[in-house]
């Protein structure tokens, strides 16, 4: 490899941890503020409702510029697909996961899930080769999870739990199957993202309407649902959205799916201002195994002893 493509290769790589990390912070912000909405009297489906409505609306001239007829050139049958692993379909799984289980068992089955399930289907699926910093990586990050989710899973859970587990796994095998999808059909992260969007504000806002009805939506508090549709679609639909499918593309499976795995450890940052939720002891100590393990994938140490 000459110096130009090494540069190259390395500028890749830069630009995918930026569009991880960009992710990462999006989501974990995205998922402080439905915390915050569910505490505030918003049901799992009004915020799928808000998310989509926002990110259709955001994406749709981007569609019609890429062209419907052919969905962006992505085609009816994937883009179906796409939508119903990443889109209404995986929201409302793992929004619906709250209304039975705590927020911490979903902090632990998700990420845990996709990041297992994800690089196993990226070695045996698309034959990405995993070093041994990936691996080790790998498993401090779930050590992590696991620690930051402790507290939470050893609380009593209540009757239906299990039904909440579930719901986050099926959710996450979902995500898993979006990811990999998106890296072996080589979908651009702009054109997935715009189709995902719009057919999925087609999809959930004429099925919340009938379902729910016009009065329960009157009746809501709107200042409280269009914040949360800024939040969820504007960043978490269409920005998170974005910047996630490029990591994909630039740094290919069995690294990006690391930057979901993060999102438990970032979101105890951030709802220590927008939830009020002091982290424990358990749950600091969850955060720096993320941190460490995250930079073990990425190399850092094995450049620094480089350098």
């Amino acid at each position: 490899m000459t110096t130009i493509d090494s540069q190259r290769v390395a500028k890749r790589e830069r630009w995918g941890f930026f569009c991880g990390a960009v992710m990462a912070l999006g989501a974990s912000l995205s998922f402080a503020s439905a915390r915050a909405g569910i505490l505030a009297g918003l049901l799992a489906v009004d915020m799928i409702f808000a998310r989509f409505i926002v990110a259709g609306l955001i994406m749709l001239p981007l569609l019609l510029r890429f062209g419907v007829r052919d969905l962006a050139g992505i085609g009816w049958r994937r883009s179906l697909v796409l939508t119903v692993l990443g889109g209404a379909p995986f929201a409302l799984l793992q929004t619906g996961g709250y209304g039975y289980a705590p927020l911490a068992h979903g902090a632990v089955i998700a990420p845990s899930t996709v990041t297992i399930v994800s690089t196993i289907g990226a070695a045996f699926f698309l034959r990405e080769r995993l070093s041994r910093n990936h691996l080790a990586g790998a498993a401090i990050v779930l050590g992590g999870i696991v620690l930051i989710g402790w507290d939470g899973l050893a609380q009593p859970s209540g009757e239906k739990a299990w039904l909440g587990d579930l719901l986050f796994f099926a959710s996450s095998v979902l995500w898993a199957g979006f990811t990999l999808l998106l890296r072996h059909w080589r979908v651009p992260a702009l054109r997935a993202t715009a189709v995902v969007s719009v057919l999925s504000f087609a999809i959930s806002t004429p099925a919340y309407l009938a379902v729910m009805g016009v009065a329960h939506l009157m009746a809501l508090p709107l200042g409280l649902l269009a914040v949360q549709g800024l939040v969820q679609g504007g960043l978490q639909g269409a920005v998170t959205m974005v910047a996630y499918s490029q990591a994909v593309m630039l740094l290919g499976v069995s690294r990006a799916v690391l930057f979901p795995a993060i999102v438990p450890a970032v979101s105890v940052l951030v709802g220590i201002p927008l939830v009020g939720e002091i982290p424990s002891v358990l749950q600091v100590a969850g955060l720096c195994l993320v941190t460490l393990g995250l930079l073990t994938t990425v190399g850092l140490f094995r450049w620094l002893s480089v350098r």
